[in-house]
């Protein structure tokens, strides 16, 4: 039987008949050996110098070779999530051998976080760290674990701030409640005489004359008291960005029977008693007024924990005012704390021009000593106070912000106006005579 042989087989036998056997090898064909690739997780991609093989199934991919080919030299696996390992191939198994290569790949640690931010009501503008993040919900991913700043904006609404935590591979989740912004005016009260003492909804603010900013748009209640003279009260309205003017011409009581005590403490926040009938409590650089008090000598005692309590005899005469200042001695030892509050909220906290935070506030291990306390709230004026630190105590700072004036438009004269009528009035008439 003849056989023949295809030219191009020929051609090959008669080349390799011609050239060294380490040229030959590399033609792939021969017996089959087998690379096991283990790998620590499932799902590993596994590349022969750059040359995909597929992925490990129970932690192993075996990848035949051929014994006759030209061999591979590194091994590599990956995965998403994961850092890449790679190695080099041991010599080539032989036919039917099987040859072992083991890679460990180790989970890559995150280093950045994610916040969802969701508000009432939503759609409020989202600004973390100063930059503009879009509007809730919003989630935003990539953020540095640590401490952001966080900012929402909405027409009508307060700014609304939180410090956040990030956590690396960690998604955290906040809901904000917006407030809506309340819109504040001033009153300027006068009396006759001079020098009484003003309260609004039950607060002292001082003696007359006295311009209190800060206070919300409506109705309050002002009252009005002086020793020898009968009590004024009054309901009056505030309207946004403007001032109420109020003017009270106080009786006078024709023999009057009872005098006024001013109590104040240093320091502040102590309970006043007298003659044994406790009346309230002193406020930073605000006396706590005892009105009504009966001709006489009365005594006056001052407390305050950890301090050693204050026991004056005061002299009341009628239709006058009689103070007494309680400096109170002793206290706990170490460093004290200043709380500060703001209305409204979200005031920039600066103590001694250093940046402290945002309202509400605790500012603690502070140095007894006097310090200077700003605040600063975009569309307010400024607000600052000295503010004295006493050993194992806290000092209170309590702003009502006053928005800033919005300048009015003068009105057109009068005048003015009708001139400006008339020689309108007579260009017309000229166009008509032509």
């Amino acid at each position: 039987m003849n056989y023949s042989i295809p030219a191009a087989a020929m051609a090959l036998l008669l080349l390799c008949a011609a050239v060294p056997s380490a040229m030959c090898a590399g033609t792939i064909g021969g017996d089959e050996g087998w690379y096991d690739i283990h790998t620590n997780v499932d799902g590993a991609a596994i590349y022969f110098d750059g040359e995909y093989k597929g992925e490990t199934t129970g932690g192993i991919l075996s990848v035949a070779v051929y014994s006759t080919a030209t061999p591979y030299s590194t091994v590599t696996a990956s995965k998403n999530g994961y850092s890449s390992a790679s190695a080099n191939l041991p010599t080539m198994p032989g036919a039917g051998e099987h040859q072992s290569v083991y890679l460990t790949l180790n989970p890559i640690q995150p280093t950045t976080g994610a916040i969802r931010i969701s508000s009432s009501p939503s759609g409020a503008d989202v600004y973390i760290d100063g930059v503009y993040k879009g509007t809730t919900t919003e989630t935003v991913s990539g953020l540095s674990a640590g401490s952001h700043d966080l900012r929402l904006k909405y027409p009508g609404y307060n700014d609304y701030y939180d410090t956040i935590t990030i956590t690396a591979g960690q998604t955290v989740t906040t809901q904000a409640v917006l407030k809506a912004q309340a819109t504040y005016g001033t009153i300027s009260v006068t009396t006759t005489p001079s020098n009484a003492q003003v309260y609004i909804d039950g607060d002292y603010k001082g003696t007359s004359p006295r311009t209190v900013g800060g206070l919300s748009q409506g109705a309050h209640i002002l009252e009005i008291t002086m020793p020898g003279y009968e009590e004024w009260s009054n309901q009056f309205n505030i309207h946004s960005n403007q001032v109420t003017y109020v003017t009270a011409t106080l009786k006078a009581i024709p023999n009057p029977t009872t005098g006024t005590v001013s109590i104040t403490s240093n320091p502040a926040y102590a309970s006043v008693y007298l003659d044994g009938v406790y009346h309230g409590q002193t406020e930073p650089g605000t006396p706590l007024v005892i009105n009504g008090v009966t001709a006489g000598t009365h005594t006056v005692k001052v407390t305050l924990a950890g301090y050693q309590d204050s026991v004056t005899s005061v002299t009341v005469n009628s239709g006058q005012t009689s103070t007494v200042t309680a400096n109170l001695q002793g206290g706990a030892t170490g460093n004290g704390a200043i709380d500060v509050t703001s209305s409204p909220t979200g005031a920039t906290v600066y103590l001694n021009n250093v940046n402290k935070g945002i309202t509400p506030v605790t500012l603690t291990d502070l140095t007894p000593g006097s310090y200077t306390v700003t605040l600063k709230l975009s569309g307010y004026t400024d607000y600052s106070s000295t503010v004295e630190v006493n050993s194992g105590a806290t000092s209170y700072v309590s702003a009502s912000l006053s928005p800033t004036s919005t300048p009015t438009q003068s009105p057109v004269p009068v005048f003015g106006l009708l001139a400006g009528l008339g020689i309108a009035g007579l260009l017309a008439a000229s166009r008509r005579r032509d």
